[in-house]
């Protein structure tokens, strides 16, 4: 009787400190958090890699329309070929297509989203795409 009475008395001590206890504590609200973290810092880098994708096409663009505009390119085909050729290691689904009307130049580039990107962790980006386009005077 003795012997249940204290490992009774015991057990109870040992759940209530362990009830009691805090270590742990901000281990739990850790791996709570830190999904959530991971999630904005990919969603961060996601944005940044597109915005400078954007930067990167319409600069190919504009050098594009420029030379022909000077007439290093001399037909919209061969234009849309190499602005096509250049943005080929940043996506290779890119559509170009130009035009010349009234001796102004205008290429435009669509562009998947889901090629910008480097997580892949929006599934909405997916779907859609961005239109970059640059009109240039021609000079000659």
């Amino acid at each position: 009787m003795f012997r249940e009475v204290l490992f009774e008395r015991v057990w109870r001590a040992q759940a209530l400190r362990f009830l009691r206890a805090e270590q742990g504590a901000s281990t739990i609200e850790f791996v709570i958090w830190v999904p959530v973290f991971a999630l904005l810092l990919g969603l961060v880098a996601d944005a940044a890699l597109i915005y400078g994708g954007q930067a990167r096409i319409l600069r190919v663009v504009q050098d594009g329309n420029r030379a022909m505009s000077i007439g290093r390119v001399t037909d919209t085909n061969t234009l849309e070929s190499q602005i096509a050729t250049q943005l080929r290691p940043l996506s290779a689904r890119a559509v170009v297509s130009t035009t010349v009307t009234g001796g102004v130049i205008n290429s435009s580039v669509t562009v998947p989203l889901s090629d910008l990107t480097a997580t892949g962790l929006v599934a909405a980006f997916d779907g859609l795409t961005m239109t970059v386009s640059a009109q240039h005077m021609a000079e000659n």
